[in-house]
């Protein structure tokens, strides 16, 4: 089914040139690229669904200069996608893979000169539509995508020198327009499965098949068309004033923007308030002063509205401030240049907004479902059904923006002119966090009416580190070396909640936390187990995880859980690498008898290597629809699963799988920190050795090629 390997092939050609008043720039990128999906066409099928995809963009500027201050710029950026795909996507063609028995029927039965089609095999022991054959699936059809990317921008600068020094404006209006189609066709499959099976006269077995339980007959594997589009088109408008001067030791700037932003969704079904633009508006200002490189002081402010709120709401004002000292440009610290030739400090305060509600449009209005609910009225057997209006979703005129406050402090150091270090440390208070209220009785009747508003906070802080080290060796060694580490908590400060214990509340717990039962081990024995109040949704028996009672009240069962493990989301986030460089490198010994001469030697210059690693710590994640056999599958059996799980030859109480059940086994297969894993992993994500002759470079480069984790599955 895979092939051993693809292909991403890449040119790319670049063109400049102009003159005094128009200058140019072009460039042509042309990308191939194929999957590792085998042609199945010579197998099953009269076409080739393999992945081929071929990608073009086109980018070109063109410069005017209408006057010595006068420049208007046109941009244009064209992306073309055209490809064949299968109509299974890899995601769910490894879960197939996972899903699909080896051992209950072969890919297909041969041919009976019966059946009107490819005879598939499968199995009848779970419902038609959660039977699998992923090789069946990936032959059913393909689909042929074409996508188109056009992006046109005009920019218009001009200096306004005559009227004060330092003065300019500029414009800026683009356009973009997104188009996806895709043409392509697809087919059913029939199932069989083996119905008897016998050993004849000469020995040889002989069997029968049928067509797998729920199909009146086959079904018709003829191909029918698919079709199916989208995209947007987007335009956007900004300009702005700028004003740059220094006199003497000072340096000011200040800017004023205006921007609107516009974006139209192209539409496959009739939709009233899908079909209405997506509109953001705002403006900005900044100003800055900066004294004899050494004093540094900006202030920022936004103010933008935003179509996602009421009026009266729909505006955030939003101000920062920033300062920074140089002290590394007094006289006092010129002793201390050789060592700490560079020191800064600086800090900042300022408020950032979010307008970003999810796939909720306009959720300051009310929804209105019509006839889906009512009463009765009467006694039993003479009773009267009414129905009418009721809210879906209630009205919020008060819903505004969500407001992050940001505090940074941070410093930049320069040690002996080579090492540079940056040290930054942060928190952010985010407060009016959108959240549904789940604080409404259910006795209340209206449990199931939406009722959104700004009622989360999140505290988010942490430090942020990062060097970078260059230094050259003599003549011919360049050595450089970047590092980066980022740690950053977070915490639910405010959260709408009931929860039943005080232990599951959100508040004081980070974001994508994950609520998990305790695990106490496996039940030693089925006594054991029977004499455990536990009611997780399965008959118990030795080898079954066995749960602790969180809650003190006497049972175990779902509502046991606590908050566990780390964030999904990585709270650690590193990465470094070096940089090596060894100029007029001797080929001599590869390409000629005689040593090169200093001219010859010049021209090989500039072997590099480079290798850069990224690694997360402090998250976690939970193994989950992974668990062989079930009531209603035939998911395969890992091999991890069958070397460790528990089993009467294998008792031992801290297996890494519990005892396999055919049936689902809802106790082992529930969220507990029996499935916790520890997510951290540290990868080599690049590598790249190059050679540069004259103006060519030629180059080796790898990624993904190491990783490093404790979790192994």
């Amino acid at each position: 089914m895979f092939k051993s390997h693809s292909f991403d092939e890449s040119v790319n050609v670049n063109i400049r040139g102009g003159g005094r008043y128009v200058d140019y720039f072009s460039s042509i990128t042309v990308n191939h690229l194929t999957g590792m999906i085998k042609d199945r066409s010579s197998d099953f099928t009269s076409y080739n669904n393999s992945i081929n995809i071929m990608r073009y963009a086109f980018q070109n500027n063109v410069n005017a200069y209408l006057t010595p201050t006068t420049r208007l710029s046109l941009r244009l950026n064209v992306q073309l996608r055209d490809g064949r795909q299968p109509n299974l996507g890899v995601q769910d063609l490894f879960t197939q893979v996972l899903n699909t028995s080896p051992t209950e029927a072969p890919v297909y039965f041969p041919d009976d000169g019966i059946a009107s089609s490819t005879k598939w095999g499968t199995t009848d022991r779970v419902n038609p539509g959660q039977r699998t054959n992923p090789v069946a699936a990936l032959s059913n059809g393909y689909t042929d995508t074409f996508a188109s990317t056009v992006v046109a921008a005009l920019e218009f600068d001009q200096k306004l020198d005559f009227i004060t020094e330092g003065l300019s404006f500029r414009a800026l209006a683009s356009f973009k327009n997104y188009s996806y189609n895709a043409m392509g066709a697809s087919s059913s499959w029939n199932g069989y499965h083996l119905a008897d099976y016998w050993v004849d006269e000469n020995g040889q077995y002989q069997y029968t098949t049928s067509l797998n339980t729920g199909n009146a007959g086959e079904s018709d594997t003829s191909l029918k068309p698919t079709v199916g589009n989208s995209g947007d088109r987007r335009f956007y408008f900004q300009t702005y004033i700028d004003y740059t001067r220094s006199f003497g030791l000072h340096d000011v700037n200040a800017m004023f923007l205006y921007n609107q932003d516009e974006q139209v969704i192209h539409l496959t079904s009739a939709n009233l308030i899908n079909s209405l633009p997506y509109r953001k508006q705002g403006i900005a200002a900044r100003m800055s002063y900066a004294y004899d490189g050494k004093y540094l002081a900006e202030i920022n402010m936004g103010y933008n509205g935003s179509e996602n709120f009421a009026k009266g709401h729909r505006w955030g004002f939003f101000p920062s401030i920033a300062l920074g000292y140089n002290i590394s440009e007094e006289p006092f610290f010129e002793p201390l240049l050789p060592v700490i030739s560079k020191l800064k400090i600086r800090g900042s305060w300022g408020k950032v907004g979010n307008d970003d509600i999810g796939a909720e449009r306009f959720a300051y209005l009310p929804i209105i479902n019509m006839g889906n609910r009512g009463y009765q009225t009467g006694y039993t057997g003479n009773r009267t059904s009414y129905s009418g209006p009721s809210y879906g979703r209630y009205a919020n005129t008060d819903l505004t923006w969500e407001v992050g406050e940001k505090i940074n402090t941070g410093m930049d150091m320069t040690l002996f002119r080579s090492l540079n270090l940056t040290l930054e440390f942060f928190r952010e208070n985010r407060e009016n966090i959108f959240q549904r209220r789940t604080t409404v009785p259910g006795y209340i009747g209206v449990g199931s009416t939406t009722i959104l508003g700004n009622f989360a906070a999140v505290r988010n802080q942490g430090a942020e580190l990062s060097l970078d080290y260059n230094k050259q060796f003599g003549k011919d060694w360049f050595v450089s070396f970047k590092g980066t580490f980022t740690y950053a908590h977070n915490e639910i400060t405010k959260y709408d909640e009931s929860p039943m214990y005080d232990f599951q509340s959100y508040i004081g717990q980070s974001v994508n936390m994950n609520g998990l039962l305790v695990s106490d081990g496996l039940f030693a024995t089925d006594e054991e187990a029977a004499n455990a109040n536990q009611q997780i949704g399965s008959i118990l028996g030795a080898g079954d995880i066995k749960y602790k009672d969180i809650s003190g009240d006497g049972i175990i069962n779902s509502n046991d859980w606590i908050w566990q493990g780390h964030p999904t989301v990585p709270e650690i986030v590193y990465g470094f690498g070096p940089s090596i460089k060894w100029k007029n490198l001797d080929f001599s010994f590869f390409f000629q008898d005689q040593p090169p001469t200093r001219a010859e030697r010049h021209q090989w210059k500039n072997l590099d290597f480079s290798f850069f690693f990224q690694g997360v710590a402090r998250t976690s994640l939970v193994m989950s629809d992974f668990h062989p056999f079930g009531t209603n599958s035939v998911r395969n059996v890992l091999q991890w699963i069958a070397d460790e799980r528990w089993s009467p030859e294998n008792p031992d109480v801290n297996a890494t799988y519990p005892r396999l059940t055919m049936s689902t086994s809802a106790n082992n297969q529930v969220g507990s920190d029996y499935w916790l894993r520890n997510a951290s992993f540290l990868k080599l994500k690049n590598a790249e050795i190059g050679y540069t002759h004259k103006n060519m470079r030629f180059y080796v480069s790898g990624m993904n090629l190491l990783t490093i984790s404790p979790f192994k599955y």
